[in-house]
């Protein structure tokens, strides 16, 4: 039963669902994976810049990259996303897609000289950073449909109601408004128990869900590192991030055959509005061994966040009585609100890169987080199953990111790029797998005193989503290509 349960409520980047309205695994998975963005020079090379530097992205990987930098400059990157979403039902596919304009970097870099010769051990520049890198995007449409030959979200209604025993228990987000629009009736006026007037467990409905989902994960960063005798190169992230999460899923089912008793149609409508902000603190360093190779190390404390949920629902009914009448009934839910902290895991990376004097160069970032520290805490909840729900159903991720640029002495100034991203799956095997790939590419043109950069980058991932509890339901199968298109302009001073 355990791991059904799981199932219901494990989603990533942001699918939730439209039954549970609580905080759970859902809520902290999505906070806490984070895939890294920024400027289109590091989008392009995979977002693999650990033991390099030089880029304003860097601050959000290893913040020693900001002691490479021996000149000041601002960077605006604004992006374009294009995402897909091919879905799956009961052998019915189907496909939606969203358009999403962005910034996904604003930031400067203000670098210092010290009095020390070139010549001298010693402190060559103290730098500073300020600004904002954009991170997970969370906008996506989804369309999914399909015939269950079984049952229906009302079968998973009626049982709710039946362990909540009477009316005055049901739930005001799910079967009080199911209740309320006439699709369970209270049958027994002295026990007050519930009966399915309306019998769905024959099966056969047209089930469809529409879901619209917005956000993001925003970083402030305020950042300091220097750089010693150009060997050892150190630096600090102070990282304020700000989440927004906005979803508006609607489950609509329908008795096309006319083979369910009075009911003609149903919808259950639920919305939800996340906000809020966290700290961390990131402390890096990078090594340059030789003039072609270098290491970096960079260790992310957990992200502490305060977040607020905002949730409400909606049922509508379409109903043809006994008596040939019909009538269509509507009720809406109270507002929820509720106010929660995560902690999201520590995390460790590890970088090797390598500098091929004027031609080109190659990075490669390893990165571990472990999924099952994260935390839901709260003074009004204890969140303990959920928590254990996290501890024994997430599991280790291993993240490798690669990229590199190509500088070719007849393209001058132009620079070739690309990169891959692999993520391994947050969940264990026998839960879910939503392991991410990403390949990139990109050019651009760098002058002595600005800097023109492009991107392409492209996701894949699947998942299974059980719409509502798996004993009642096949699997919502979904395919997510995410696109994104990045334009990075530069000023150094």
């Amino acid at each position: 039963m355990k791991k059904t349960c799981m199932i219901i409520l494990a989603l990533i980047f942001s699918i939730t669902a439209i039954n549970t309205y609580s905080q759970n695994i859902t809520d902290a998975l999505r906070y806490s994976y984070i895939t890294p963005g920024g400027t289109a020079r590091f989008m392009s090379m995979g977002g693999s810049f650990g033991a390099l530097g030089g880029d304003f992205s860097s601050l959000s990987i290893n913040p020693a990259g900001i002691g490479v930098y021996r000149s000041s400059e601002i960077s605006f990157t604004p992006s374009l996303y294009y995402n897909e979403v091919g879905s799956n039902y009961y052998n019915t596919h189907n496909e939606d897609h969203q358009y999403n304009f962005n910034i996904h970097n604003l930031g400067g870099i203000f670098s210092f000289s010290t009095s020390e010769a070139s010549d001298t051990p010693g402190w060559r520049n103290i730098n500073f950073g300020i600004g904002i890198n954009r991170h997970n995007n969370f906008n996506f449409r989804r369309f999914t449909e399909g015939v269950n030959p079984d049952n229906s979200l009302l079968t998973d209604w009626l049982d709710q109601a039946i362990d909540e025993g009477t009316s005055a228990n049901f739930d005001p987000f799910t079967t009080k408004l199911a209740y309320e629009t006439d699709l369970i009736y209270v049958y027994d006026t002295i026990n007050d128990k519930p009966l399915w007037e309306i019998d769905p467990s024959t099966g056969g409905l047209l089930t469809r869900q529409e879901s619209n989902i917005k956000g993001s994960v925003r970083e402030f960063l305020l950042s300091m590192g220097a750089n010693y005798n150009d060997r050892l190169y150190i630096g600090a992230t102070f990282g304020i991030p700000y989440v927004r999460y906005e979803e508006v899923t609607t489950h609509t089912e329908t008795d096309f055959r006319d083979t369910i008793p009075y009911l003609n149609s149903f919808s259950y409508k639920y919305n939800l509005k996340t906000s809020g902000t966290g700290l961390n603190f990131k402390l890096g360093a990078i090594y340059r061994i030789t003039d072609m190779i270098r290491l970096g190390a960079a260790i992310h404390t957990p992200t502490f966040f305060n977040l607020k949920d905002e949730w409400w629902t909606e049922v509508d009914s379409d109903i043809t009585y006994k008596d040939g009448d019909t009538y269509k009934y509507n009720a809406k839910s109270i507002r929820g609100r509720f106010d929660y902290e995560l902690n999201t895991p520590l995390k460790a990376i590890g970088s090797m890169g390598f500098v091929f004097g004027t031609h080109g160069l190659i990075n490669i970032d390893y990165e571990y987080i472990d999924y099952t520290n994260t935390r839901l805490r709260s003074d009004d909840y204890m969140f303990s199953d959920e928590n254990n729900i996290i501890r024994n159903d997430l599991q280790e991720q291993h993240v490798v990111r690669a990229g590199g640029e190509l500088r070719l002495p007849a393209m001058q100034p132009f620079i070739l790029r690309a990169g891959y991203a692999y993520y391994s799956n947050p969940y264990r095997p026998d839960v879910n797998n939503t392991e991410q790939s990403v390949i990139t590419a990109g050019f651009g043109m760098r002058e002595k005193h600005y800097f023109i950069d492009l991107a392409y980058m492209i996701s894949f991932q699947s998942e299974d989503y059980y719409p509502y509890r798996a004993e009642f339901t096949g699997p919502m199968e979904n395919d997510f290509t995410r696109n994104a298109f990045m334009l990075t302009v530069g000023f150094r001073y």
